[in-house]
């Protein structure tokens, strides 16, 4: 008994091995064949990663397992992947390995796929991979046979998260399929047999022509299907349909006698509440329908009957009609009632630009205020044809009190009545001529609020008169926060900008009594990282919007930007290619007069560039002191002077996000002159008392002058100019960096009784001073601009008493030199 156990052992030891060791001989023999026979048979590069070939896993079955498979296109689809499939596992008996002529396959299972169907626009089709057969590839009477002797039979076919995008460029259509789960159940061998369907889509979206039609509905099926394999007729026994949560019926039957596809399908909704119908609406806004009673009744229904080969599909029609709807939102106080609508969508058999989709007396209620919607459409693939009309009434605070908006304010009313018909080709030719679009949309105390906007929008009035060139804006009146702005004038080309990517054109005039620009940049509120951000954080760097081309004509009677008061501000302002161009805009600021050119374009660091010229005219000094923060810190003794100052200034840079500039990013030239420039008790003269009379110092004088300035890297170079300073002649030079670090020299040509009475003790002892009517003196000004260091230089003043005094000197040069070096270091 020992011994026999023991063989039992050995022998279930060695058929254990060889179990395990099968699949290690034949792997890459299998890998291989897979590899070269897929390649061959299709025009495409396939590549399998893996291929796993096992006893144990359905023991005493034979399961096998492609891993990796992907399948790329050539020639026109070389960069295209076809599919891309993780595991594709078979389970079969182990006879039909041994006699494949008789097949039995349990189940077939794909599991995380991704095909990729592409049609290009010349209408190749990417999945068209398959190789035709040549002359010289005949067929032998064996392989004939064999394969007329080849059954498959299968039992089980399951489908894991995979999903389908058809891409069909010609017709710019795109189906997305999203997370399909799908389970196939039932003979499907022999003459006739009876299936078992189940499973669904998490995610099915439709567009066409850049319209979204469908967004992320849920798809799902439970089906019973008769197949008679001969016929090769699908008829559908018994079957649930969701959409959503909307249930229907099919019911019908598909055949495949040849290769056109015969469709005899009807459609049908189980129930007619007007609740079933809401859950048409996508899963991802599923959320806007709670806490909801509904009241009403909606029907659908529809058939599909024809055949489908080439390019003639089957005839269709689909139905729905909604009668006496009502909803209304837990504990809102108003409702939307008296919901009607008969909806079609058709076509008979033949090519897809034969649909026609037709919205009929689509009407709803808030109260009292009714809107109504017709559509037509037709020839939606060649050439759509539109004819809709929409007219309603809505007051706003009626709207908020029937739709949980709790994030905004609204109020005021919106009357519109607009009609719309023509052909899209019109649209992108821009034969608006051949469009025929009539109407109005009013607006009446209109009040909007939000948490985004840092102020209230208000508009008293507003018209928009409709025609198919242009949109007028005969009146229309807003006001936010301090700001009243009036527009008038005409947006063209609002149809090519909706519907064809093209490019909204608007010639506008703006009037306003104020405007307050402080409330306008901050408008919207700023956030990072969803929480607000502190006044130093705010961006106030905007981007101007693509596709539109505005000009801008503006008068402003007053307005302010940080504490500059401004008046009568006139000029164009343009808004092209994301870029806003000012073009002559004159202002009176600061007593004086500005006017500006130049253009400003955000860029993705939300550092905007600049290029602006500036020709100021007559600014107060002290009015600029007073106003301007950063004169302040820049020019601090303009703080104890009076005049005029003008420039003519270009530069161009960078700004931060909160619109300051980047001092090292600004390059630019220009001129600057004063006029009646006085400067009262400065602390950088006072510094000169030692040089000149201190009465001289209280009140100084500056004669008119213009001087030219360069600005490189943010750095003032100021080119030497004469003037006069106190009335004594004058040479200015020097530099500001960006650090706000100031070097300048002032060369003065001092007249003798201007000299401060110590320089008048040293000249009163050395020979022959009488002939000494005038002196050079010198002054460097060096360090941060509110607290330079001011040193004389005497240098050249010595060689000019020198030079004056010749020998009358010689003898008293030394105690000359003693005596000044002994002033200065008071």
């Amino acid at each position: 008994m020992k011994r026999v156990v023991t063989i039992v052992l050995i022998i279930v030891v060695i058929l254990i091995a060889a179990v395990v060791a099968l699949p290690l001989f034949f792997k890459q023999n299998l890998l291989d064949y897979a590899r070269n026979t897929l390649n061959k048979q299709l025009n495409a590069q396939v590549e399998v990663a893996d291929l796993k070939l096992s006893l144990f896993r359905s023991f005493p079955k034979v399961s096998v397992e492609l891993q990796g498979v992907v399948i790329q296109g050539k020639g026109t689809f070389e960069n295209d992947t076809l599919l891309q499939l993780n595991s594709l596992r078979t389970t079969t008996d182990f006879k039909s390995v041994l006699h494949p002529s008789d097949m039995h396959i349990e189940e077939i299972v794909v599991d995380n796929a991704k095909i990729n169907l592409l049609v290009a626009k010349s209408g190749e089709a990417n999945w068209d991979i398959q190789k035709t057969s040549t002359g010289s590839e005949v067929k032998t009477q064996d392989t004939q046979d064999a394969e007329s002797e080849f059954h498959l039979q299968l039992d089980k076919i399951e489908i894991r998260d995979v999903s389908v995008i058809y891409d069909d460029q010609a017709a710019d259509m795109l189906l997305q399929l999203d997370d399909i789960d799908f389970d196939v159940s039932g003979q499907m061998f022999g003459s006739s047999t009876q299936l078992k369907t189940s499973g669904g889509v998490n995610e099915f979206s439709f567009s066409y022509a850049g319209v979204n039609y469908i967004s992320k509905t849920k798809l799902s099926t439970t089906t019973l299907l008769n197949v008679n394999f001969e016929t090769m007729t699908f008829t559908i026994a018994e079957n649930e349909l969701l959409i959503n949560r909307l249930p229907l019926q099919l019911n019908g039957d598909v055949s495949m006698p040849s290769d056109s596809i015969f469709f005899d399908l009807g459609i049908q909704t189980n129930s007619s509440d007007f609740e079933n119908f809401l859950a048409l609406v996508p899963p991802v806004y599923e959320s806007y329908l709670k806490d909801i009673s509904t009241s009403g009744s909606a029907t659908i229904n529809g058939a599909i009957k024809g055949y489908y080969f080439g390019e003639s599909y089957p005839g269709f029609n689909l139905n729905a009609t909604i009668a006496n709807g009502h909803f209304q939102y837990a504990g809102m106080p108003e409702d939307i009632k008296n919901i009607r609508a008969k909806v079609s969508i058709s076509k008979p058999q033949g090519d897809l630009d034969l649909t026609k989709i037709v919205v009929e007396d689509a009407h709803a209620e808030i109260r009292n205020n009714p809107v109504d919607l017709l559509l037509k459409l037709t020839q939606p693939v060649s050439d759509p044809y539109f004819d809709a009309t929409f007219v309603g009434k809505v007051n706003l605070l009626h709207l908020k009190n029937a739709l949980p908006i709790d994030s905004v304010n609204m109020s005021g009313i919106i009357d519109a009545n607009i009609m719309a018909q023509g052909r899209y080709s019109a649209i992108e030719k821009e034969e608006y001529q051949k469009i025929k679009t009539d109407g109005a949309v009013l607006l009446n105390d209109f009040v909007y609020q939000s948490p985004e906007l840092t102020k209230e929008i208000r508009v008293p009035q507003g018209q928009m008169d409709f025609s198919p060139k242009q949109i007028n804006l005969s009146k229309f009146h807003m006001l936010i926060g301090a700001s009243d702005i009036n527009l008038s004038g005409a947006i063209s080309d609002y149809l090519s900008y909706l519907f064809s990517n093209g490019t909204l054109n608007g010639d506008l005039q703006l009037n306003s009594q104020h405007t307050n620009l402080n409330e306008l940049l901050r408008l919207q509120v700023a956030e990072t990282n969803g929480s607000k951000q502190t006044s130093e954080e705010e961006v106030l760097a905007f981007n101007v919007p693509p596709r539109i081309n505005f000009r801008l004509k503006s008068n402003i009677k007053t307005a302010v930007i940080n504490r500059i008061p401004i008046r009568n501000i006139n000029g164009v302002i343009k808004a092209a290619n994301e870029k806003l161009t000012l073009e002559n805009l004159d202002m009176d600021m600061l007593e004086g007069q500005l006017k500006m050119n130049g253009s400003y374009q955000n860029t993705v660091q939300n550092e905007p560039l600049f290029d602006f010229g500036f020709d100021i005219s007559k600014i107060d000094i002290p009015a600029m002191y007073n106003t301007l923060a950063g004169i302040q810190k820049m020019m601090p003794m303009t703080g104890s002077s009076t005049g005029k100052i003008s420039t003519d200034l270009g530069i161009k840079g960078r700004l931060n996000p909160q619109l300051g500039l980047i001092a090292s990013s600004i390059n630019g030239k220009g001129t600057f002159s004063t006029n009646n420039l006085e400067i009262v008790n400065s602390p950088v003269f006072n510094q000169l008392s030692g040089i000149l009379k201190k009465e001289k110092l209280r009140d100084i004088k500056v004669d008119d002058f213009m001087a030219h300035v360069n600005i490189e890297n943010g750095n003032l170079l100021l080119t030497p100019f004469t003037t006069k300073v106190i009335g004594q002649e004058t040479t200015v030079a020097g530099s500001l960096n960006t650090e706000n670090l100031i070097d300048m020299r002032l060369d003065f040509m001092v007249q003798r009784d201007v000299f401060g009475p110590d320089i008048q003790k040293v000249l009163g002892v050395i020979p022959g001073n009488e002939k000494i009517k005038i002196l050079p003196a010198g002054v460097n000004i060096k360090g941060p601009v509110g607290n330079p260091e001011v040193k004389p230089d005497l240098a050249l003043t010595t060689k000019a008493i020198a030079d004056a005094t010749k020998d009358d000197l010689k003898n008293s040069l030394d105690k000359l030199g003693k005596g000044v070096l002994k002033l200065f270091e008071k």
